[in-house]
């Protein structure tokens, strides 16, 4: 008999982020649906899913949902789903402190279902750190209704030990896993670089302050190489006001011919992934996980990012790593990479690590062993 799984995500509005589910339901015994937003409001503007409804794979289920707020957002007609499918797992992408999950948990006790979750939730106990009302408040309810909710959730899959440690602050040492975020082998893979005169160094992701694109941009200004090119991925501008500062600065610094401005999505992504040669994270907030990270490195490209959040776990190594905000050390870094025999010795050890760790593949084994033999 097989096992019904019913995963839940705002985050299905984008194909790729199904892949882990559509791999899941090839391997034996299990029977997949995915609730996927109709519409998902992200930054002012209506996003639709980048795909059809049908799939030969697992069974897909829209639904409109309320606020885009990621802690308040809430699937309609959820129970009705639930009493349709008859899921003995559901799999929540969200925190376990989340309107989301509260619902789910209510309707357990009329459904007969285990309730997983994968978490991002990195920020809890570092609390003491930084003493600040809204803060503490913040972790006093969070703490308290995770007390009163513990006993009815199965598991928590974390992308990274630090989001498992934020878990086992809040007491669930026993029910936490980590579980690295896979990349698609599909999709993200080695292609022969062609020779080329330039060392291509890209960023992907997000444009907005927290990101750190600005610092990446004044450490540009201080290497000591004048053979490298600048690919910036434009298409998730969040800040209107820091893009059109980061123009300006780009426009009064450099010469046209050094920046490159692309636009990718989750997909054409890997193309210019393979053309790079470095692919630097900047970001001055704390990370969750860095998707980018395995994906650049598994087309080919070594990674460099600031050692804050998820990133150095998954980079592992110092010295491609430097301290938030700190451009002068990225310059540092970037020179030394401008020589091939040492990039391609790092890169060796960073692919070995990620292809190890990091497919969607082993992300699977992983979630099915600590299913447990009765789901």
């Amino acid at each position: 008999m097989k096992i019904k799984i019913l995963a839940i995500s705002h985050a299905f509005v984008k194909k790729i982020n199904l892949s882990f589910y559509e791999k899941l339901s090839l391997a034996k015994n299990f029977q997949v649906s995915c609730v996927v937003p109709a519409s998902y409001l992200y930054n002012g503007k209506k996003i639709y899913p980048d795909f059809k409804k049908k799939n030969k794979l697992i069974n897909i289920i829209k639904s409109n949902i309320i606020n885009s707020s990621t802690r308040f957002i809430f699937f309609k007609n959820l129970n009705k789903i639930i009493k349709k499918e008859k899921p003995n797992i559901v799999v929540l992408d969200n925190d376990t402190v989340s309107l989301q999950s509260l619902y789910l948990i209510f309707f357990s006790f009329f459904f007969s279902y285990k309730i997983c979750y994968f978490c991002n939730e990195n920020n809890i106990n570092n609390v003491f750190l930084d003493l600040k009302f809204k803060k503490i408040i913040k972790f006093l309810v969070i703490f308290f209704i995770n007390f009163l909710i513990k006993f009815k959730i199965y598991k928590i899959f974390c992308y990274t030990r630090q989001i498992k440690s934020n878990y086992d602050f809040l007491g669930y040492k026993k029910k936490t896993i980590v579980m690295p975020l896979g990349y698609n082998e599909e999709i993200f893979k080695l292609k022969r670089k062609k020779t080329k005169k330039k060392l291509v160094i890209s960023y992907f992701g997000r444009i907005t302050p927290e990101k750190g694109l600005h610092i990446l941009l004044k450490s540009l200004k201080n290497i000591n190489f004048k053979k490298w090119q600048f690919f910036l991925d434009i298409d998730q501008v969040e800040n209107k006001l820091y893009f059109s500062k980061i123009k300006k600065t780009i426009q009064n610094n450099f010469e046209k011919n050094k920046i490159k401005y692309i636009s990718c999505d989750h997909y054409s992504i890997a193309k210019y992934m393979s053309i790079s040669d470095i692919v630097v994270l900047p970001s001055i907030h704390e990370e969750q996980y860095g998707r980018v990270i395995q994906e650049a490195v598994a087309c080919g490209a070594i990674t460099v990012g600031s050692n804050i959040g998820g990133i150095p776990e998954i980079i592992k190594d110092k010295d491609l790593l430097f301290e938030p905000g700190n451009h002068e050390e990225l310059s540092r870094i970037l020179n030394k990479l401008n020589n091939k025999r040492y990039l391609n010795k790092k890169f060796k050890k960073l692919y070995r690590s990620i292809k190890n760790e990091r497919t969607i593949k082993k992300q699977i084994e992983i979630f099915i062993k600590n299913l447990g033999n009765k789901s």
